[in-house]
């Protein structure tokens, strides 16, 4: 009998930088681990699950993609809002398959600042899309009854000017400690 739970996570660079929050706030109750890297997008996600997964037997899956999916320019793959929306759903049948049946948990793409971004990066992003793939995942979440971490939202309470960096999409030390916060106290409430 394991006396903690393994707390698995699966995301972009995002979720890298509020990794280790996460181990800092969770370590009396988890083990968290976070897939090799960062995931990318969400077909990235599709294609590597598996050997990700390869080994483990998570408790928690905690699972991001988006920012990736929303990259704009002719030269880097797009996913489409239709494939988006397939891609999450072949997330979820594969994370449901497996042996250990997970708690799943998802946590919404986080804001950009256009402007930044654009001021910065050879590549768009818009916030806008954004708030489009995250109602896409909000429709695929809800219908397969997935729990859903609102990091948009929290974000956008706590102020994203302040806790988004220079480029406009990642976070300063505070940003990440507060998204760490966040999930940390969704996944221990009424443990």
């Amino acid at each position: 009998m394991r006396l903690y739970k393994l707390l698995y996570v699966i995301g972009d660079s995002i979720s890298l930088g509020y990794c280790r929050y996460l181990i800092e706030r969770l370590h009396e109750a988890y083990v968290v681990l976070h897939a090799p890297g960062g995931s990318a997008s969400s077909t990235n996600i599709v294609n590597n699950l598996e050997d990700w997964l390869a080994g483990y037997d998570p408790d928690v899956v905690l699972f991001n993609c988006g920012l990736h999916d929303i990259m704009t320019p002719a030269d880097r793959s797009v996913t489409l809002p239709d494939q988006y929306e397939t891609n999450l759903r072949g997330i979820l049948n594969n994370l449901t398959e497996l042996s250990c049946s997970p708690r799943i948990v998802w946590c919404s793409t986080t804001p950009v600042i256009d402007k930044r971004h654009q001021a910065v990066n050879p590549f768009a992003r818009h916030n806008e899309d954004v708030i489009a793939y995250n109602q896409i995942a909000d429709q695929v979440m809800t219908a397969a009854d997935v729990e859903t971490i609102d990091l948009y939202e929290v974000v956008v309470n706590n102020g994203p000017d302040a806790l988004l960096t220079t480029d406009g999409a990642h976070f300063t030390e505070q940003g990440y400690q507060i998204l760490a916060e966040a999930i940390a106290n969704y996944l221990t409430a009424g443990s």
